[in-house]
């Protein structure tokens, strides 16, 4: 990509106005979770931990308590508490892990399947229409651009000392 084609002061007030929007992004994304969470009857971080399971799930590497913790920032003892909510309303299972026996891993269940699935729904429905009219190279460089973003935050805000 040609970055030098457009004027330096240019290309800061797009590389600002694009944070602007990817901070906007992050602010209703979290807006939503707590809404739908709230919507749901689900305690605090209860429904960010639903959402974060069944991600997990999703993508064929169910999460271990720990994993949990660290991806809410939460202590272990918390977690403990939240999944058993969680299990208490049969959203989650605990199961053994395959892999290594002695480990357990978070399962989400049917119910807990579905909440996801109509979490995402409405969003889905609502960007099918806002990508419609975008190329398939379009689509492409935006997932990637995306999901970049989503690793960067993942290792920029490391706030341990």
């Amino acid at each position: 990509m040609d970055n030098t084609s457009q004027p330096a002061d240019e290309r800061k007030q797009l590389l600002d106005q694009l944070l602007y929007e990817l901070h906007r992004l992050v602010f209703a994304s979290n807006d939503l979770i707590s809404r739908y969470s709230s919507k749901m009857g689900l305690h605090g971080k209860d429904g960010e931990a639903l959402l974060q399971i069944w991600q997990a799930e999703l993508a064929g590497a169910p999460l271990s308590p720990s994993e949990l913790a660290e991806q809410l920032h939460i202590t272990r003892a918390a977690v403990s508490y939240l999944t058993d909510r969680l299990m208490e309303s049969g959203y989650v299972n605990r199961e053994t892990n395959e892999a290594d026996r002695r480990k357990t891993v978070l399962r989400i269940s049917e119910l807990g399947g579905q909440i996801g699935h109509d979490f995402t729904a409405p969003m889905e429905a609502g960007l099918s229409g806002l990508f419609a009219e975008r190329s398939q190279k379009e689509l492409t460089i935006f997932t990637e651009m995306l999901r970049d973003f989503v690793e960067s935050l993942d290792t920029s805000h490391d706030l341990e000392d």
